[in-house]
């Protein structure tokens, strides 16, 4: 279940947050505050972060060197454990990049 938090969860939180931070903006222009927008883009954020860490404690704990003759099934969830690592950390950093402009610019804009 950690790797598919990190592969699947972290890019719907994404989108998730993308799409509720574009249907608040009117509220928050009308309130004059970007408190809305902010608590959306954090939890969406520590979420992915949270999602991301769970998959790399994954990767780590299944990652281990194998024999020259290994079955390649052990090392299926290592390799999956990985791609929902650097997908969950990628999600994070998006996540990021789209909550930056929200410091900067104002919701009424």
């Amino acid at each position: 279940m950690k790797t598919w938090l990190g592969l699947l969860a972290a890019p719907a939180l994404v989108l998730g947050a993308q799409s509720a931070d574009y249907a608040l903006v009117q509220f928050a222009c009308r309130w004059g505050t970007r408190a809305p927008l902010n608590a959306v883009s954090a939890v969406a954020f520590v979420l992915c972060a949270t999602a991301t860490a769970l998959a790399y404690r994954k990767w780590r704990a299944t990652a281990a060197p194998f024999a020259a003759s290994y079955d390649t099934r052990a090392a299926r969830g290592a390799c999956l454990a990985l791609a929902a690592t650097v997908v969950g950390a990628l999600s994070t950093l998006i996540q990021v990049t789209m909550w930056f402009p929200q410091w900067l610019l104002s919701p009424c804009r």
